[in-house]
């Protein structure tokens, strides 16, 4: 297990990680908004959210893999974002109905359109929940990202973990899951917790 080797799989595995947390997290800002302008709307992201959240994480990777193919990247991405979206979604979706509540009424008062309520108000102080909730999501992306690479031929940790195990090696099936825990660890450290501490300053 070369240092070369490690270092390719690590960002391979951060990259769809990433990817997959910046894709869930469009279509969740996306969902919200969607959901402000419309209670109907809101439903169906609700009920969205509830079915996504029944659906295997195995059953996504199998699915996209047939889709995309094994060799693909695609698959580790969009498999984290489904696994990261429900979490955002519901941070988000919660944090606007109560910030909805508190602050509708300031901002009608000063004369605020309904996009400039949801601009200006409403997801300007959604920014600490988000940062709570993509401590999470991203956490869930790096673990689920793996699963994925694991059924094909595109590289990353969760690859070579599964290609330690064919070929009988013990030890680097340890060495690679250390190698992902270490990733989790100092993304963690090193990201998310400065992240979500700059996030608490603003919450309301």
């Amino acid at each position: 297990m070369g240092i070369e080797r490690v270092a390719r799989a690590v960002y391979v595995t951060f990259t769809n990680s990433l990817a997959g947390y910046a894709l869930a997290l469009a279509a969740a800002v996306a969902s919200v908004a969607a959901a402000y302008a419309n209670k109907h709307v809101g439903a169906f992201f609700d009920a969205l959210n509830t079915l996504i959240q029944s659906v295997s994480i195995l059953v996504w990777a199998i699915v996209f893999m047939m889709v995309f193919g094994v060799t693909s990247r695609k698959p580790p991405v969009l498999v984290a974002a489904a696994a990261s979206y429900p979490i955002l979604l519901t941070s988000l979706m919660g944090a606007v109905r109560s910030l909805s509540w508190r602050f509708r009424l300031l901002a009608r008062i000063l004369g605020a359109s309904r996009v400039q309520e949801l601009v200006y108000f409403i997801l300007p102080g959604t920014l600490p929940y988000l940062a709570a909730a993509s401590r999470a999501a991203v956490g869930v992306a790096l673990r689920i990202s793996v699963v994925a690479e694991a059924f094909g031929s595109s590289g990353g940790v969760g690859y070579w973990l599964v290609y330690s195990y064919d070929i009988g090696d013990k030890d680097g099936v340890f060495a690679w899951a250390l190698v992902l825990v270490a990733m989790m660890i100092a993304v963690d450290y090193a990201i998310l917790r400065p992240v979500e501490r700059w996030a608490s300053r603003w919450k309301l």
